[in-house]
């Protein structure tokens, strides 16, 4: 029961800065979670619109003249501006966008209860038709339940919709009147609930995204979404005519660690190099694991000569680098080796892969730890370039 508290908190300390702000989050969560708010939002803002104008004959039939005009012409504007913002929404996918789509439509309905509370004259009755303005706010606050959002966007939000509702309850002058502090006291609890469904749903999506993208043994991109991932960032760098080098790093004679010191070692050796790459490539580079023992680094920006001489340092570091194997304060070294291919003409993601693939094995052909570069033009001497080395 104790480790398993303390399993819970450790995992809830791992999460609270990415439920927190989306300033934590990946690049490509950032695109994931956008997906989802586009497509919420676009739902809501569209049923919400919708709804609104179907209201309009009601208030025609049951609120007095001339209020009753003018309700339904701040009805009919806010109606059309949320199948507006349904419209723009979901012809955009960025994190941007869907958030200031969401601030938008947040902000457009506290407006309309702001602007009926005043045509209104302020009600206070708690029946009647009128009486359904004055849960307004409340209706604001619950509809907020399904989007997957930060702790401080939902903060945001709900105070923004907190300051209208007072600002309306000082105006009418029963700011704290015993109906007001009961309808207080509710919404608190439901927006406390409407919180806690939110993170919720951003937790899932997390857990979701991870077990998808992540290689469960060292947290790094997994070769599916490494492979999405640097598709785009290379279509990025041929339209802006930037330079774009590949590095596919195998770790030298893996199989023998793992026969010699156990699978438990093996992985330990995994996560240290993982751990080491991480921690010394760049916050535009792409890094994740490619398959077995070999891992795989995308480098926007980056010519040739200067793949190269990363690639050198990085050997170097790395035959620096000790794995405890947990075995009479027993400590193990490792190398690797580098294959290395940049863009040219007319190439193409898989076509720089397999020419870091082929100058691999004449690392390996080599004696392994150290590096190779392929250019596009070059011809491999070998015929059986995957021939098995001991």
């Amino acid at each position: 029961m104790k480790s398993s508290l303390h399993h819970a908190f450790n995992s809830l300390k791992l999460y609270i800065p990415d439920l927190w702000s989306a300033r934590a989050h990946s690049t490509s969560f950032k695109n994931t979670r956008s997906g989802y708010l586009r497509s919420r939002i676009t739902m809501l803002s569209s049923v919400w619109g919708v709804l609104v104008i179907l209201w309009l004959p009601f208030d025609l039939m049951f609120l007095a003249q001339p209020t009753h005009l003018h309700i339904a012409g701040s009805r009919l504007l806010l109606g059309s501006f949320l199948l507006a913002i349904a419209w723009m929404n979901h012809q955009h996918t960025t994190l941007k966008r869907a958030q200031w789509y969401m601030g938008l439509m947040v902000v457009s309905i506290n407006l309309f209860y702001l602007y009926t509370a005043w045509a209104l004259d302020f009600p206070t009755v708690y029946s009647g038709f009128v009486y359904g303005y004055t849960l307004l706010p409340i209706i604001h606050v619950a509809i907020l339940t399904i989007l997957p959002v930060t702790l401080k966007e939902s903060l945001c939000m709900l105070a923004f919709t907190a300051i209208t509702q007072l600002l309306v309850d000082y105006l009418s002058g029963h700011l704290f009147s015993p109906e007001n502090i009961a309808s207080y006291w509710l919404q608190n609890v439901l927006a406390l609930m409407v919180v806690w469904s939110q993170l919720s749903k951003l937790h899932m999506l997390m857990r979701l995204y991870r077990q998808a993208t992540l290689d469960p043994l060292t947290g790094i991109y997994n070769r599916r979404m490494l492979l999405q991932l640097a598709d785009k960032q290379l279509a990025n760098c041929i339209q802006k005519q930037q330079p774009f080098s590949v590095m596919l790093f195998d770790i030298d004679r893996f199989k023998r660690i793992n026969d010699t010191w156990g699978h438990g070692v093996g992985d330990k050796v995994l996560k240290e190099f993982a751990n080491f790459m991480q921690q010394h490539i760049r916050k535009t580079d792409l890094f994740g694991r490619f398959g077995g023992e070999e891992f795989i680094l995308f480098l926007p920006k980056c010519a040739s000569y200067d793949a190269e001489r990363i690639a050198e340092r990085m050997l170097m570091r790395i035959r620096a680098l000790e794995v405890d194997t947990g075995i009479d304060s027993t400590a193990i070294s490792f190398t690797t080796s580098i294959g290395i291919s940049s863009y040219g003409d007319n190439d193409s993601l898989s076509s720089l892969i397999e020419r870091a693939d082929r100058a691999l094995y004449d690392c390996k052909d080599a004696g392994r730890d150290c590096s190779r570069y392929h250019p596009i033009d070059y011809t491999p001497i070998l015929c059986e370039r995957r021939k098995a080395i001991a």
